[in-house]
């Protein structure tokens, strides 16, 4: 058992290109941290195991910025297997320490450039030499960020273009977290905490034997704690597999670096969003059923067929997987990914660079807000083969339509289509199939032919609806799950005739004109000549609700006059309200109407005359 100061003597320690990068958030470092706290000064903490392979010198003699303190001050380098995320954090917290100390202060005798000499980097100005004694791998994307925004160094390879993802978005909020709980301690208690961090934490610190398989031991030990994801372990079985590969060591080092480049590129993408974080195994399997296949039968196919079918190790051995396939393979997910960036995060200004159509982006976005559902890979798939945007367009509208009409109207169950458009899914990605026959099979699902009626179906619309006016304080219209989206629709109509621009964000309230309860006089008046359910029909009828921009709906009772000022400035669908004379049934109704009307439109269905009364739950008055 070690301590961290024993641990850092004469020692330099990587994280290899294997390894992912930091992903412990707040609840880790929460716990963490209530440990450090609750450390009692006359007692040790056992903080886990620390596994390390010593690096050969066919290795570090690739290391430039390093060789001078490897062999020039015999430190010893080693990759770290297992413990990096403790051990990574363990120096962020250093570091946040010792940003707090003035350049004569110290802590328990030791001084600020000591602390940085033995825990962050060595340095000799005379030949202008720098080592960090703990840091990544140069080819991972954290190595550089590490450096300049962790470490705060801008002295050596400033001029990069730092590369950030999800990884180093946790580096830099482990540093934030930590820098918020150390700046509120006076200097006895940051010695206290030093203390506890150098000297009480204990570590179960290993040097794995030569002739243990590294690759091997770290999948298995990493799925230990926070367990890794298959998009982690995955990176870490192809470099595996390249060195198994029976292609010259040279053809086998450029594998290996395009593995590299491609999990970069990989992780940039998925890490990019601040806003929205993209599951890197959602996009594993996304990926897969695009690439390969899809099987219903089994929940984790994916992960069974990369790990257990396709890049093992027998399989190279064999010759059945071989450097080509690795290569196909790796090309393919770097590429996806950056398509997969833009479906989920259109509105991102990365995403008009890999999207140059914006009208692509457009239906992104309608299809954000409704949920992709199956088509995630085939969407993929279409924008990776097709060039032509009007295709594309024409396919994403279908799909739209699909998503709306049959799962938000029809009520059709979940997993209707799903095996069939995951499945055609890498028929598009091989070229076996083309986006405009896939189209023309989305709106055959929806809309049917002259012997097919499809599966919109409005009669079960009709139904969910009867269930939403019958339910005991049930509010009509405004429970449909989907009515937000509806009204952001038919909002986006009104515009052609407006300049006003709200976002989807920005509008996320709905109003009724008219109340459920009405207690003034004037609503009363109104609605004297209509029976009690009637007038719950009423005010739960299509034409009766608004969208509104955020925190502007009335949290009490207006008269149609009173409310008329709000609605005149506020959203299209809003004005649109504003310009009848009088709100009533008949407005209602009217409304109501136009809205069925749009939907037809928009949607390509038809509704006849008595259904449209049915469904705006009006054909009792009209």
């Amino acid at each position: 058992m070690e301590t961290i100061r024993e641990i850092f003597n004469n020692r330099l320690f990587r994280i290899p290109d294997y390894q992912r990068g930091y992903s412990w958030e707040d609840q880790h470092l929460d716990d963490f941290w209530q440990d450090l706290m609750n450390l009692r000064k006359d007692k040790v903490h056992y903080t886990g195991m620390i596994s390390v392979e010593e690096v050969p010198p066919s290795e570090y003699n690739f290391w430039q910025e390093d060789r001078w303190i490897i062999e020039g001050k015999n430190e010893k380098a080693y990759f770290i297997v297992d413990g990096q995320q403790r051990l990574t954090t363990v120096i962020i917290l250093l570091w946040v320490i010792v940003n707090y100390l003035d350049e004569n202060e110290e802590l328990s005798y030791d001084n600020k450039e000591s602390i940085i000499e033995k825990y962050i980097y060595a340095s000799n100005p005379k030949h202008n030499l720098k080592s960090y004694i703990f840091g990544y791998h140069k080819d991972n994307p954290s190595y550089e960020f590490l450096k300049r925004e962790i470490f705060e160094q801008t002295d050596d390879g400033g001029y990069r273009v730092l590369e950030e993802t999800a990884y180093t978005n946790n580096l830099m909020n482990a540093k934030n977290y930590f820098d918020q709980r150390v700046k509120r301690l006076v200097h006895g208690e940051r010695e206290t905490l030093y203390n506890k961090i150098t000297k009480q934490l204990k570590f179960d610190f290993k040097v794995l034997e030569k002739e243990l398989d590294i690759f091997i031991v770290f999948e298995t030990m990493n799925n230990r704690g926070k367990p890794l994801s298959n998009l982690e372990k995955l990176k870490n079985r192809l470099i595996y597999l390249s060195t198994l590969l029976p292609d010259d060591e040279v053809k086998r080092k450029v594998l290996r670096e395009q593995i590299n480049e491609s999990w970069k590129v990989v992780y940039k993408y998925l890490g990019l969003s601040t806003d929205r974080k993209i599951d890197d195994d959602a996009f594993l399997q996304n990926h897969w059923i695009m690439y390969s296949r899809y099987d219903r039968r089994q929940p984790e196919f994916y992960a069974n067929d990369i790990f257990e079918k396709v890049f093992t190790t027998d399989n190279v051995v064999k010759g059945e997987t071989s450097y080509a396939e690795i290569q196909n393979y790796i090309s393919s997910i770097a590429s996806a990914v950056k398509v997969w960036f833009a479906m989920y995060n259109p509105s991102h200004s990365r995403a008009k660079e890999e999207v140059s159509s914006l009208r692509i982006l457009h239906w992104f976005r309608k299809l954000n807000r409704l949920g992709y559902k199956a088509f995630g890979p085939l969407i993929m798939a279409a924008l990776l083969k097709e060039d032509d945007d009007d295709e594309l367009v024409f396919f994403l509208k279908s799909v739209e339509a699909y998503v709306f009409l049959l799962y938000n109207v029809s009520y059709r169950k979940s997993n209707t289509g799903t095996y069939h458009f995951f499945a055609q899914a890498s028929e598009v990605y091989r070229e076996s199939i083309s986006v405009r026959a896939i189209t023309d099979d989305i709106r055959y699902w929806i809309y049917g032919d002259s012997d097919y009626r499809g599966y919109f179906d409005l009669e079960s619309f009709q139904l969910h609806l009867n269930e939403l006016f019958s339910r005991d304080n049930g509010s009509g219209y405004l429970d449909w799950k989907t009515i937000r989206y509806f009204l952001y629709e038919y909002e986006l109509s009104l515009r052609f005739v407006s300049s006003s621009k709200y976002t989807w964000r920005e509008l996320d309230e709905l109003a009724l004109i008219l109340p459920r309860e009405p207690v003034k006089l004037c609503w009363r008046n109104t609605l004297r000549d209509y029976r009690a359910s009637e007038r719950l029909r009423l005010a739960g009828s299509l034409g009766n609700i608004v969208l509104c921009k955020r925190n502007t709906a009335p949290t009490q009772e207006l008269c149609f006059e009173d409310f008329r000022p709000i609605l005149e400035n506020g959203t299209e669908n809003q004005k649109e309200v504003a310009d009848f004379d009088e709100w009533n049934a008949s407005s209602i109704y009217r409304r109501g109407l136009d809205m069925l009307s749009f939907m037809e439109k928009r949607w390509g269905i038809h509704i006849d005359a008595n259904d449209k009364k049915k469904l705006l739950f009006l054909d009792s008055i009209f």
